[in-house]
């Protein structure tokens, strides 16, 4: 017999039940694919979709129109008057950086560890920028600062062109399939996010910006490879926890 409580189990059917209207609105619909709208007679290109908006709505997603024009609306697709241009291309690899003190909120990638290919845990053996200095408590890695702390950590980098070789080795093994490379950490706006970031660049063969977090070299092993990488922010942009 479950000792589920009855009010949880109510929650968990609730919340399936609004992810599954939510895919059905959205049907098809896909960052970086392209559409076109049966009612304004225009294609448009998905260029953000959100699950958890301010306001009233349960979704919403920004739309660059044919015209140029940047939208954000919630419309539900339209099955007898919409139709699909072109779908984005599937990842080889996708790279999640997640906080591990946010494992108990919901979303597409709340379970994601359990899913990867290859995951990071960077919780006990980096220091955490969240505890070394206030100043950086309330940034994030889309600061400089926070970038540079983490990268200029001891090991960092070498365990980050240690999991490149690890996709080079996953991606030559003889059944092609794509791969989730997760890195964690306690609230993942500092060290996770920044790992993932320099990952992306690496494994997407972008020697410029992999330079950038002193991974160059180990970004030139792919830069031929033409591998298509998606980066995931699970927890990024969450607020700060208190700890």
């Amino acid at each position: 017999m479950s000792t589920q409580p009855d009010n949880a189990m109510t929650h968990d059917v609730g919340a399936q039940d609004a992810n599954e209207r939510i895919a059905s609105q959205l049907e098809p619909r896909e960052v970086g694919g392209r559409y076109y709208n049966g009612y304004w007679q225009q294609e448009y290109e998905v260029l953000h979709i959100n699950d958890k908006p301010d306001g009233w709505r349960s979704w919403e997603m920004t739309v660059r129109w044919a015209d140029g024009r940047e939208t954000t609306h919630g419309t539900a697709w339209d099955p007898k008057r919409d139709r699909v241009i072109a779908q984005p291309p599937q990842p080889d690899v996708t790279i999640v950086s997640i906080g591990r003190l946010h494992d108990e909120d919901e979303g597409e990638w709340a379970d994601v560890l359990q899913r990867a290919t290859i995951a990071l845990d960077l919780r006990r053996h980096f220091r955490d920028p969240h505890a070394l200095s206030v100043d950086l408590r309330q940034l994030t890695a889309h600061d400089q600062v926070v970038r540079d702390t983490v990268m200029g950590t001891a090991g960092v980098r070498e365990v980050l062109a240690a999991t490149a070789l690890q996709v080079q080795g996953y991606l030559a093994g003889p059944t092609a399939a794509p791969l989730t490379v997760v890195t964690q950490c306690a609230g993942g706006r500092h060290r996770a996010a920044t790992t993932a970031m320099a990952l992306r660049a690496v494994i997407a063969g972008d020697v410029e910006e992999a330079a950038a977090y002193g991974l160059a070299d180990a970004a030139q092993q792919f830069a031929d490879r033409d591998l298509v990488v998606h980066l995931i922010h699970r927890d990024l942009d969450k607020d700060v926890v208190d700890r």
